[in-house]
């Protein structure tokens, strides 16, 4: 039941608003007064319900910004009749709910702002003095004070949604061109046999190399990209940095404690790389994979790029000290559970979709 509380508060003040424009035309102040108070306040408990009981949802988004844009315009109506001042405070309250409106039908989410909340409390604060004023007219005063403070509010809060819309539409056209440029760069290397095989591979915790090394590339192609260095190259070498040939949980073969794996592993990749990509592999990509290890092996990385790519690694891996269960199976050489929230075949034919329909509109 918890989860459907929180929208039943909301839509009591969709219902309700009816019944409270009936009392206001029929001048039941009082009783619209209490009525309003007790919707009001079902305004704070909907919202706090939902996020302590972590049932927060976006049907739940859309319908509290439904309810608070009705039932305030239902309110301002009766008023303006009776106050000058609510027809400013009624066009601006309008004017935000249709860009509210159209940023819901850009970008499909319903938005929710700190000042916007605070604008509908200032705004609901407003209405039920403008109603008490009715019946005390000695409130004219913090009826008009509350009643600039809240069209100062609701201007605020109008630019705020509006510089949001834009900021978020930037962040998405960003994130889409990132997207399309990291595909780009690594499309030839998906496609080989030699590399799906990875997805076979286990890493370290519930997870193939195939994707382990997606992740760390794709870290590592933005941080190069912000830091403008040579990101095609960190790209690249993210992408192939465990390109080894074999699983190592899963070998058997007893070596020398510096032939083991983890000592191994970036001089196998890079020879592995060559193997399969030949001159896509250049020297500065070599190198950059090849010093991943730093400091267990003993190359240290001779450029930030190499740097980068050493640090994200760890940064990913570190997942392998946290759960000592695993770490336990896995010198076990026991299977490892691959189930994953998003599978990365779904993910990458997405990517494809996206390039292939940026090209067709370019």
């Amino acid at each position: 039941m918890k989860k459907y509380i929180p929208n039943i508060l909301t839509l009591s003040r969709l219902f309700i608003t009816p019944f409270i424009i009936y009392l206001g035309m029929n001048n039941h102040i009082i009783i619209l007064i209490i009525v309003a108070l007790f919707i009001a306040l079902t305004d704070f408990f909907d919202g706090f319900l939902a996020r302590k009981w972590q049932v927060t949802s976006s049907i739940g988004a859309k319908l509290d910004m439904i309810a608070d844009k009705v039932l305030a315009l239902g309110l301002l109506i009766l008023l303006i009749m009776k106050n000058h001042l609510f027809f400013y405070v009624l066009i601006l309250e309008t004017v935000i709910a249709v860009v509210n409106i159209y940023i819901f039908v850009k970008s499909k989410i319903a938005n929710s702002l700190l000042i916007g909340k605070l604008k509908t409390w200032f705004l609901f604060i407003t209405i039920i003095l403008g109603f008490v004023n009715l019946i005390i007219p000695n409130l004219q005063i913090s009826l008009t004070i509350f009643g600039y403070i809240t069209i100062i509010i609701q201007i605020i809060t109008l630019f705020s949604y509006i510089k949001y819309y834009l900021k978020k539409k930037k962040a998405l056209k960003d994130n889409f061109s990132e997207y399309i440029e990291f595909y780009n760069i690594i499309e030839p290397f998906l496609n080989n046999e030699e590399f799906i095989k990875r997805k076979d591979f286990s890493h370290h915790i519930n997870e193939s190399v195939y994707e382990h090394t997606l992740r760390v590339s794709f870290d590592c192609y933005k941080i190069a990209k912000k830091l403008k260095l040579d990101y095609k190259s960190l790209t690249i070498a993210g992408l192939l940095h465990d390109f080894y040939e074999k699983p190592w949980q899963y070998d058997k073969e007893k070596k020398p404690f510096f032939q083991m794996h983890a000592f191994t592993h970036a001089h196998n990749a890079v020879l592995n790389a060559k193997k399969h990509f030949g001159k896509k592999i250049t020297p500065k990509i070599a190198n950059i994979m090849e010093t991943h290890m730093f400091p267990v092996n003993k190359k240290i990385p001779r450029s930030k790029e190499a740097w980068i790519l050493t640090l994200v690694d760890k940064a990913d891996s570190m997942d392998f000290i946290m759960h000592p269960i695993m770490l336990f199976h896995i010198f076990r050489k026991e299977e490892i559970d691959q189930k994953k929230k998003m599978s990365t075949k779904k993910m990458l034919n997405k990517l494809k979709k996206m390039r292939d329909k940026e090209q067709k509109q370019s």
